[in-house]
């Protein structure tokens, strides 16, 4: 069974992130407002999150149901260049320790 198969908790989810877009974009304006450069792990996941949520909300006003929506926020925002750079990095100091170079 998936996360999703659960009527209950799929509603859930879509009340969850539903009832954080209007926050979560006071909060990336006001972020932007005060040129705020995202820089270290903290960071990158309150960006990721603020992109999850605003990626859904868009997906459910287009009428799509809450999995593809889901699905669809997690892909768009991994294609952020900010998040894609990070996870870059993650993943050459992950390699780079693996062989001993760090």
């Amino acid at each position: 069974m998936g996360l999703l198969d659960d009527k209950q908790l799929r509603e859930a989810v879509d009340d969850l992130l539903s009832s954080a877009a209007i926050p979560a974009d006071s909060l990336m304006n006001r972020l932007r407002d005060l040129n705020w450069k995202p820089r270290g792990e903290a960071h990158i996941t309150l960006l990721g999150l603020m992109l999850i949520i605003h990626h859904y909300n868009v997906k459910r006003d287009e009428g799509h149901d809450i999995e593809e929506s889901l699905s669809n926020s997690y892909i768009e925002s991994m294609d952020h260049p900010t998040i894609q750079k990070y996870m870059a990095k993650a993943a050459a100091d992950a390699m780079d320790k693996g062989i001993g170079v760090q």
